[in-house]
């Protein structure tokens, strides 16, 4: 039988029964400790749980980015769990068809205050690689013009993106981005955003377009 370390008011851990006590930064929590499940799950809540998966599945291609430039703590709320929360929200669930369908424009990988990026072209005009193009939204000789450009794209249909960073200033205003061999031909979906050159801020990410790789 699990017990209590030490008193509620001085950091404890552990369990007793249902009950579960944790520290999570600083804060006690307790949860119950959900009852083992024994008979199958619904059709409904089958969908539930392959959204849940589709969605970890995604943000573990850049899930230590998300960790520390999503948004920003509230509460108990990490920035991962806000990361999470917006994929949760994007892979659309349709209880009619049994279907998920992700919403490309509605994902966001970075959320943050610097200026956000303002995409001008995506295109594909030598094998093995894209071309991103943007307007320079910064000051002229503000440090904004050196903020570095982060790169997220996914084939179409696959489960976990590529993410790329620091790949471009800002002030470059395009950037040829390199695939690996298997993505050629292949049509992917690509977001930006830029982060600060200290990696202290982020704007918030945009879904750039889809493109057809040569």
């Amino acid at each position: 039988m699990g017990k209590l370390n030490d008193s509620l008011l001085s950091g404890s851990n552990g369990r007793t029964g249902r009950l579960v006590v944790a520290n999570v930064l600083g804060t006690e929590v307790i949860r119950m400790r959900p009852r083992r499940r024994t008979n199958q799950p619904s059709d409904k809540q089958s969908l539930i749980q392959q959204r849940m998966k589709k969605c970890l599945d995604f943000i573990g291609g850049y899930s230590a980015f998300a960790c520390k430039h999503f948004g920003y703590r509230v509460g108990l709320r990490s920035c991962y769990n806000l990361a999470m929360n917006n994929l949760l929200l994007a892979f659309k669930v349709n209880y009619t068809d049994m279907t998920i369908t992700p919403s490309y424009p509605e994902i966001a990988f970075a959320k943050g205050a610097l200026l956000q990026p303002l995409p001008t072209d995506l295109s594909a005009t030598t094998a093995g690689s894209f071309e991103i193009e943007w307007y320079n939204n910064a000051p002229a000789g503000s440090s904004r013009e050196n903020d570095d450009l982060q790169v997220l794209f996914l084939q179409d249909n696959a489960i976990t993106p590529i993410f790329m960073e620091n790949m471009a200033k800002r002030i470059d205003t395009t950037v040829s981005i390199q695939v690996p061999v298997y993505l050629q031909g292949q049509k992917v979906h690509v977001w930006i955003c830029f982060r600060a050159a200290d990696t202290s801020e982020v704007a918030n990410s945009v879904y750039v377009g889809e493109v057809q790789l040569l």
